[in-house]
């Protein structure tokens, strides 16, 4: 099987969230009801930049968030990071777009396979962007994402935990993952030691929802049950 992906499967992935930039987030409220019943769904993005710079083993140079959408981690990326230069890259121009006129002092680029010295990093963030890659084509986009990691850099990925049943019901409610592929921790972490990445720690998270966000400095306790909402993985190339 040819798993590497054509130009059309590009386009395709850009046309899926082309189609819903404009009303994402209005989405996302109307999806995460449950856990978010006041319609503050930045506590996520908030929530996982923290996580994100506390896995971190030490404070990056430069960060890249592949697949960074509309750029809703954005604002608390820079918070948890100042000073430090950021970046961030899709497939949807459109969404790129919307990113670039609300923070025009982060650096965008559409992703691509031709990658200048200029574009590596010693840190690169994916949040919640592997279930949208179908499973015989991840391979390639890890190929992908690893030409944009410096030398001995990070790689922070953050996915859905297909064992917690919320999680499930969100995925198969909302509009913009109808295609998608959850994939479990174990099988993610055998994803990157198969393409020479070296796991560092990993963890489940997400255990609570947006209106019990008090307990969270709790979940470092919880951290290795397969319950939370989300995982992250922290890998570095070696």
């Amino acid at each position: 099987m040819n798993t590497r992906p054509n130009m059309k499967s590009d386009i395709e992935h850009s046309l899926i969230f082309d189609e819903y930039f404009e009303k994402y987030n209005k989405l996302m409220q109307k999806n995460l009801w449950i856990i978010a019943p006041t319609g503050n769904i930045s506590y996520f993005p908030e929530h996982k930049m923290s996580i994100f710079k506390n896995i971190l083993p030490r404070r990056p140079e430069r960060i890249l968030e592949y697949g960074c959408g509309i750029g809703n981690n954005l604002p608390y990326l820079r918070t948890q990071f100042p000073g430090i230069p950021l970046w961030g890259c899709d497939t949807s121009e459109k969404s790129l777009d919307v990113a670039r006129e609300l923070y025009p002092e982060i650096n965008f680029f559409l992703i691509s396979d031709q990658v200048t010295d200029e574009l590596k990093f010693d840190c690169i963030l994916v949040a919640d962007v592997i279930h949208h890659i179908p499973t015989h084509q991840r391979q390639f986009y890890l190929k992908r994402i690893d030409n944009y990691l410096g030398s001995a850099g990070n790689l922070v990925i953050f996915e859905h935990n297909p064992y917690n049943p919320l999680t499930r019901f969100f995925v198969n409610t909302c509009p913009f993952d109808e295609n998608a592929e959850l994939i479990s921790l174990r099988k993610m972490c055998h994803l990157l030691t198969d393409h020479n990445l070296t796991i560092l720690k990993s963890q489940y998270c997400f255990y609570f929802p947006e209106f019990l966000s008090f307990l969270d400095r709790f979940e470092y306790i919880l951290s290795g049950l397969p319950l939370g909402g989300k995982y992250c993985v922290l890998a570095v190339k070696k």
